[in-house]
């Protein structure tokens, strides 16, 4: 069951999301090298980088929010940063997929 699981296990996890954070940045780069200047000026590619800063803003603030005071603990705040983090990371998947009918 999750709830068995301590959760300073999850700290390590961290590690894991800026690594898959660094191959998407990159695998994205050069496919956006192939046809930066026709993607490059889009609303929707604009709007996905957005996205994705707001994304990558949420990744530290979810670590403090849960890790930061010593004692792992899920607060209100980190449950509703979470949920942000969920949410933005969809909308910036989903303006990816978009940017194919750009």
């Amino acid at each position: 069951m999750a709830l068995a699981v301590p959760l300073a296990a999850f700290v390590k996890s961290f590690r894991v999301m800026w690594l898959g954070f660094w191959v998407n940045a990159l695998s994205g780069a050069l496919l956006f090298a192939a046809d930066a200047t026709t993607k490059g000026t889009t609303t929707v590619f604009l709007a996905k980088l957005g996205l994705i800063v707001l994304g990558v803003a949420t990744i530290p603030m979810i670590r403090r929010a849960v890790f930061g005071n010593g004692d792992a603990a899920v607060t209100p705040g980190a449950r509703r940063l979470a949920i942000v983090s969920v949410v933005v990371w969809v909308a910036a998947i989903a303006a990816g997929r978009l940017m194919a009918y750009v």
